[in-house]
């Protein structure tokens, strides 16, 4: 019996130690193992139909050339005339870029008459947003 009471107060003394540290380092459980997790699979993608455009984040850049006709301080738009003799407006804003004239925008309504490209693209409905005004030379 004194073996049995010597046997059973050496393994409690054993556990009573060795509980807090098993404590401080748990398992991982099998859901948050990385190698037993499953790939995801990926976001499905809307396919465009054949009629529809692919969607994308950046909007195309268009240009036309043509005698600079006025310029709206006001409105912040420009007019400008092709070679078609037809009329188009656009809209401008500080950070669009001038090449070829004093004072960047601020200098367009100087250059009346002059030959002018304009970078533009297409904003909401009708609206053309000027990016670039460069002049050319005659």
């Amino acid at each position: 019996m004194k073996t049995f009471t010597g046997t059973f107060a050496t393994f409690a003394i054993i556990t009573a130690l060795a509980t807090p540290a098993l404590a401080q380092d748990p398992q991982p459980t099998p859901q948050s193992r990385p190698e037993t997790q499953q790939a995801q699979p990926a976001p499905r993608q809307p396919v465009p139909l054949d009629d529809q455009k692919p969607a994308t984040d950046v909007a195309e850049e268009n240009s036309i050339t043509g005698e600079l006709v006025k310029v709206d301080n006001d409105k912040m738009e420009l007019v400008i005339k092709s070679a078609d003799d037809s009329q188009h407006t656009f809209r401008y804003a500080d950070s669009t870029k001038v090449v070829g004239a004093e004072g960047q925008v601020s200098g367009l309504a100087t250059k009346a008459g002059q030959l002018v490209t304009v970078h533009f693209t297409q904003g909401a409905g009708d609206t053309r947003i000027a990016t670039k005004v460069s002049f050319d030379k005659k």
